[in-house]
């Protein structure tokens, strides 16, 4: 597939760009500025400002999906993945490529699949007030990319960590993975990667854990 990769300096981006290669794929990354992705002869390094629709054009255009990592490190309010979900998917319809897979976070989805101290406890009273300003950017997020007539999925994380790779993972359509409390960001990265080449997960929310 040729893909195109937003967050690629970013922890899972690192991962999700290794493993694209390795499979094969050509693979254009977005970058702000200096970078330290090492080359190789099926990646392709674009500068451009993420918050720019018009600079964005190149790297997408010809791509069969586009995988979006980026979120915000900030603890504060902020609307980083919202704006950069609204900026990558209105140059998406101007080049017409239709495939994008989102990467959000199940910590703020309290319902069917969680266990019931999960359910009523950890999400809505530790996990909602801690994450809030992040989660409010995901969720915004999603229902950006959800307004699109784009071929979207959404992938909803628990804990990330950079344990190393288990090799599998599991997966709940349109609800929580039981016990999903974490998962490492190397079978994360899979997990998108497997998603972009599934069009059954075209339209649907997949929640992912180890």
């Amino acid at each position: 597939m040729r893909l195109t990769i937003f967050g690629a300096t970013g922890r899972t981006g690192e991962h999700l760009v290794h493993q694209a290669l390795t499979a094969g794929h050509q693979v254009t990354v977005v970058v702000r500025g200096e970078h330290s992705i090492q080359d190789h002869p099926q990646l392709r390094v674009v500068p451009a400002d993420v918050m720019d629709p018009g600079s964005l054009t190149e790297a997408i255009r010809g791509a069969d999906a586009v995988l979006d990592t980026i979120g915000s490190r900030d603890k504060g309010p902020t609307s980083v993945a919202t704006d950069t979900a609204l900026s990558i998917t209105k140059a998406m319809e101007s080049v017409g490529v239709r495939r994008i897979v989102l990467v959000s976070n199940s910590a703020r989805i309290a319902g069917p699949g969680d266990d019931w101290f999960t359910r009523f406890v950890v999400k809505p009273l530790i996990l909602r007030p801690l994450l809030r300003h992040s989660l409010d950017d995901m969720a915004a997020a999603e229902q950006a990319v959800r307004d699109t007539a784009l071929d979207w999925t959404i992938i909803r994380a628990p804990q990330l960590t950079d344990k190393p790779a288990k090799g599998s993972y599991r997966t709940a359509i349109e609800r929580n993975v039981t016990f999903g409390i974490r998962i490492s960001r190397a079978d994360l990265a899979t997990c998108m990667l497997d998603a972009a080449a599934d069009p059954q997960l075209i339209r649907a929310h997949i929640n992912v854990a180890s």
